[in-house]
């Protein structure tokens, strides 16, 4: 077991020192110093409760929307946005390789 581990370990170590899960670390740090984008932020988060506690309202759904185009205009939370989604997607492909990789052994 303790080869899974390490194998899984190295498996993190890459997407760690990737340059996108750097960049997402590095931006994330700035943004922490700026208050409008975490207010922002905390504005879309309490926007996202609303909407679906409202049972999804287009009102609010639009409020949203604004909010979060809002957000998106400010360049340091765009290239953090992209930077996660890319990291987000290297997590999904690991994810995605291990489950067919099972199924493959275990229905052969």
């Amino acid at each position: 077991m303790e080869n899974v581990y390490k194998a899984i370990d190295a498996v993190i170590d890459c997407i760690i020192s990737s340059k996108d899960y750097q960049m997402c670390i590095s931006l994330q740090e700035q943004m922490k110093d700026n208050q409008e984008i975490m207010e922002a932020i905390q504005q879309v988060k309490k926007l996202q409760k609303k909407y679906i506690r409202s049972g999804y309202d287009t009102s609010i759904k639009q409020e949203l929307d604004q909010c979060t185009q809002s957000l998106m205009e400010i360049p340091i939370y765009h290239l953090y946005q992209d930077s996660l989604e890319k990291v987000n997607e290297m997590i999904c492909f690991v994810k995605e390789s291990l489950n067919d990789y099972f199924s493959d052994k275990l229905n052969s």
